[in-house]
């Protein structure tokens, strides 16, 4: 078959299959070829344009008004509210509105992060997961993406800052700094390398003008995977119970003032809080109810001005605020 008419076969199959809704079966059956064959033919169409796919986030009435409730609420930039896929939040359901946020925000950081040169990632599930979801971009050299915060486990790679800014900087087509330090007691000198390392990380964290972070509720007993982290590390009785969050391994109380942890066992380098006061554009995910009150403490102090949850969690954090206590 000639070219063109393989062109004008390749526009039939397509037609059939996105706007008649034939099955690749009743296609094979009325052009009397293979079936692998219309699977190939669509493939082109595809790649060569004659069609084209776009998947737009979902969205709704009710979720806008959230939307413009919160961020009048938090005094925030932006919000952005994603419909939850179960119908409750519980320790059953959190895996599934981790993905939920991470594969919606995906489709927006493209945008969010377009204008942006220098791009901290931080740590934790949300973080994590949002970038398998990201459309693989066309090559940025000008972008930098660096960790703000060091590697606090060897076994967790929620907590392995190199994976996730790696992850990001390959999906977004961009360059990576990574941050190679070893997990070192705290008093404990670094070698003349890390120092350097440090140091030159340091100089982006003065760059910034995008992060991409995650929130963790206050350690207590029965928490996820940050308090097992943070009470193997601190210790349940080294822990403020006034905490309200953390954010790259440093609480935040009721106050508003910022700690970061210095244990007995490792010290961890990371972006000072306060810092995010002054980067242009702050995002952070979360999902979960249980985020509620690090998030509200969070937006008071400041730490983002970009946000994106499910709706479960977007209802609880406007019950928050409004009055509400914790568990009710």
């Amino acid at each position: 078959m000639t070219k063109k008419f393989e062109n004008a076969l390749v526009y039939r199959v397509a037609k059939s299959y996105y706007m008649d809704n034939l099955s690749q079966l009743e296609i094979a059956k009325q052009e009397n070829i293979s079936r692998s064959t219309v699977s190939r033919l669509l493939e082109r169409a595809r790649t060569t344009g004659v069609v084209c796919i776009e998947i737009k986030p979902p969205s709704d009435f009710a979720l806008k008004e959230s939307e413009e409730k919160l961020q009048e609420a938090l005094g925030l930039d932006e919000v952005i509210v994603v419909p939850a896929s179960v119908g409750e939040s519980s320790p059953q359901t959190q895996q599934q509105l981790i993905l939920d946020v991470a594969s919606v925000a995906a489709a927006h950081l493209p945008s969010l992060l377009e204008h942006s040169r220098f791009i901290g990632v931080g740590w934790g599930r949300t973080v994590y997961y949002t970038a398998e979801y990201l459309p693989q971009l066309s090559p940025s050299p000008e972008k930098l993406f660096v960790p703000l915060v060091s590697n606090a486990s060897l076994r967790n790679r929620f907590l392995q800052s190199g994976e996730s800014v790696g992850r990001y900087s390959g999906r977004c087509g961009g360059q990576t700094y990574y941050l190679h330090v070893s997990m070192r007691q705290p008093g404990e000198p670094r070698p003349i390398a890390e120092e350097y390392n440090v140091a030159q990380i340091k100089e982006y964290w003065n760059q910034l003008d995008a992060v991409v972070i995650s929130v963790g509720a206050p350690p207590t007993e029965d928490e996820c995977y940050m308090a097992e982290r943070m009470t193997d590390m601190f210790g349940v009785t080294d822990l403020n119970p006034d905490a309200r969050g953390e954010i790259l391994s440093q609480m935040y109380f009721s106050d508003g003032r910022p700690s970061r942890l210095i244990g007995r066992n490792v010290a961890v380098e990371a972006f000072p809080l306060e810092e995010l006061r002054r980067v242009p554009r702050s995002i952070l995910l979360a999902a979960g109810n249980y985020k509620a009150m690090p998030v509200l403490y969070a937006a008071k102090n400041r730490y983002f001005n970009t946000l994106i949850v499910d709706h479960l969690l977007a209802d609880e954090i406007l019950r928050l605020h409004r009055g509400g206590t914790v568990g009710e």
